[in-house]
């Protein structure tokens, strides 16, 4: 009777291991190709401990005056919202035309989330996801599912991205 009882829960602890580390893990998959603005300067980013359940995909560029009017929403947004989600990470994808131009405009706006590395910026891990127009937002699961995007990846606000990530990230 104890080893049947042993062997139970010995099998119940295993597929509880498994399938926790056999989650979907769209985050860990780009996490590579992120860096993070730190004092100024262009740093290495370190991993969360663990990856987060939510990623949004921010598609935005220096050089758009749409997206510069919308990018300080977005960081005082994050600044508030973030603390309190920790199962949630925001990425910038850059659409400026070199390294320096996505340097310059994530030290003007304080971006504090990490931003991929330009050269991974058409990467089929983010483009899939990218509409016709910037800004644009869009939030994606663990398993690589876009949760707010319409039919087709059409643009829409991010301003109303940002209620639907409110509404989904609990």
């Amino acid at each position: 009777m104890n080893k049947t009882l042993l062997g139970l829960i010995i099998t119940a602890a295993s597929l509880h291991f498994s399938t926790t580390t056999l989650r979907a893990d769209y985050f860990g998959k780009v996490e590579p190709r992120l860096f993070r603005v730190t004092d100024g300067k262009k740093a290495d980013f370190k991993k969360p401990e663990a990856s987060p359940k939510y990623t949004a995909l921010y598609f935005s560029a220096h050089w758009c005056p749409p997206c510069r009017a919308f990018t300080p929403k977005l960081v005082a947004w994050y600044k508030e919202f973030k603390p309190k989600h920790t199962d949630f990470e925001l990425v910038f994808v850059s659409r400026d035309k070199d390294d320096a131009a996505q340097l310059e405009y994530m030290k003007e706006t304080g971006m504090p989330w990490p931003a991929a590395k330009l050269s991974a910026g058409k990467d089929p891990a983010f483009e899939k996801y990218a509409a016709g127009g910037i800004p644009y937002l869009v939030l994606i699961d663990e398993n690589g599912k876009d949760l707010t995007g319409k039919e087709g990846n059409e643009w829409q606000s991010p301003s109303e991205v940002l209620k639907k990530i409110e509404e989904l990230v609990k």
